[in-house]
């Protein structure tokens, strides 16, 4: 049986502090050793651009900012489909379910979409991250960490 392919998808405005967690996550992944069944695709705010390099058919883990209400840096995993139940979820203008859905208007193919996102401290013009989500990112980033494994083991 063929290995499948994940991409990890960062998402968010990295000039917007907390905003650009899923930037900071897929950097500070990228300094790992490579794996040839994970593709890091740092997006931005340019999340269709991002879904273009995705390779066709592979299962898609995007990470970005959300605001769920909860401790700051709580990180939080849900489905295209339970997006769309909980406005206000994505930080950002363009949200994830609609580009995708673009994406796929394109001809583009996806597996199984996952989001995680996290709970932001500070969303303010910076190119680092707050005090509390850098403190936080060690945690985080063991929860992406084991979520890539979870992801490639279904």
């Amino acid at each position: 049986m063929e290995k499948s392919v994940l991409a990890v998808l960062g998402v968010g405005n990295d000039l917007m502090m907390d905003d650009g967690i899923g930037v900071h996550i897929v950097r500070a992944l990228s300094q790992e050793p490579a794996r040839p069944d994970v593709e890091l695709i740092e997006a931005g705010n340019a999340i269709l651009a991002g879904l273009d390099a995705v390779t066709p058919g592979a299962d898609v883990l995007v990470i970005d900012a959300a605001d769920g209400g909860q401790e700051l840096g709580s990180v939080y995993r849900f489905g295209l489909d339970d997006i769309d139940s909980r406005r206000g979820v994505s930080l950002h203008e363009a949200a994830i379910p609609e580009a995708f859905a673009i994406a796929r208007l394109g001809g583009s193919r996806f597996g199984k979409v996952t989001v995680l996102g996290v709970e932001p401290a500070v969303v303010n013009v910076g190119t680092e991250l707050s005090p509390t989500l850098k403190e936080k990112l060690p945690a985080i980033l063991a929860v992406v960490q084991r979520e890539i494994s979870r992801l490639l083991a279904e």
